[in-house]
């Protein structure tokens, strides 16, 4: 087996990393992780950590951008499917909540507080999130309507799968776990009955115009 160069372990070392700090946040929440811990589920020194990332605020925005890359190419996947499938839509398919990760979710929400306090670590989880919206919207077009451009869909949606995520998981009772579909689907309704009237409603007001 050839050797890797210096270059082609860098990646793969950093990789490791990203992907045992994904666990250790997962499991322990973004303030009581710690670097060691990271390194320690990865196999490698607290150094090698601090030779790719300058600080646990830089190793969880790695870890974010790394989680939000996979959920939209799972997202992508989901899309795919739905057009494959007469009569299905992308609504349908998406994870109940009973289905979402709530380690994930506490997760984001611990960090979006840590760095809404923080200027700079903000502005780079703005970035993120902003990538990941573009990346999402044409996914959600479906579901746009006149005054609501599909990249908002993506943000309100989530809100939506963090709000009620929490909810469902503190109590299940409280809302169905279809609940993000079903508000979808509401959406693309309202747009489709709103398009079917619409020439009705052109005509109308070139009546009163002339």
């Amino acid at each position: 087996m050839a050797r890797l160069s210096r270059v082609e372990t860098q990646v793969r070392t950093r990789q490791r990393l990203v992907e045992a700090a994904g666990v250790v946040f997962a499991r322990r929440g973004f303030h009581a992780a710690s670097i060691e811990q990271v390194a320690k589920e990865a196999e490698y020194t607290k150094g090698a950590v601090y030779s790719n990332f300058r600080s646990k605020d830089d190793l969880f925005l790695a870890v974010l951008e790394t989680h939000l890359q996979e959920r939209v190419e799972f997202y992508k996947r989901l899309a795919e499917q739905a057009r494959s499938q007469p009569g299905q839509d992308l609504a349908g398919l998406l994870p109940r909540l009973d289905e979402s990760g709530e380690p994930w979710c506490l997760l984001q929400l611990e960090f979006w507080l840590y760095a809404m306090r923080r200027p700079a670590v903000r502005r780079r989880m703005v970035a993120l999130y902003r990538q990941y919206r573009a990346h999402l919207a044409p996914l959600m077009i479906r579901y746009a309507r006149s005054g609501i451009k599909p990249s908002e869909v993506v943000a309100a949606t989530i809100a939506l799968y963090h709000g009620l995520t929490l909810q469902w998981h503190s109590d299940p009772r409280a809302i169905r776990p279809d609940m993000i579909s079903r508000i979808l689907r509401a959406l693309d309704r309202r747009r489709r009955r709103s398009d079917r009237y619409q020439p009705a409603r052109r005509a109308v007001r070139g009546r009163r115009e002339r």
